[in-house]
């Protein structure tokens, strides 16, 4: 009796796990597809200039970030950070610290990338509409 109760509420609890992230995902399938729409021009290409300027508030918002934990452990008072959990806390930090910066760091340089790249796609326009393609 016990397992097939064990079962039963094992089964039910998977059912109503899935119905809860069911509407999660496809959410999650939307706006990856609003997002793709928004960086695709109507040649079907991609945009690297809106990427770029993306990447490059992204970039904007880790450094934001990384002011304010630097701010947060510069005005908290020292002690604070007396004992083990105080040296947790500490750590934890920087440890966020040193990731936004890694953050800000992919994002520069995928902003670097794309503005390179629709540099290229402005000097293929620019001498597709200059005539000088064989026809």
């Amino acid at each position: 009796m016990k397992t097939a109760t064990i079962q039963y509420f094992t089964i039910l609890f998977i059912f109503a796990l899935m119905m809860i992230k069911l509407p999660s995902i496809a959410f999650a399938a939307e706006q990856d597809t609003q997002a793709r729409s928004t960086v695709m021009n109507a040649a079907g290409n991609t945009d690297h200039e809106t990427l770029a300027h993306y990447y490059e508030d992204q970039a904007k918002e880790m450094q934001a970030k990384i002011q304010e934990q630097v701010e947060a452990i510069n005005h908290k008072p020292s002690t604070s950070f007396l004992g083990r959990n105080g040296q947790r806390i500490k750590k934890h930090v920087v440890y966020k610290i040193h990731e936004f910066e890694k953050a800000a760091v992919e994002n520069l340089q995928k902003a670097a990338y794309h503005n390179k790249m629709a540099e290229k796609q402005k000097n293929r326009k620019q001498f597709a509409e200059s005539g000088k393609i064989k026809g």
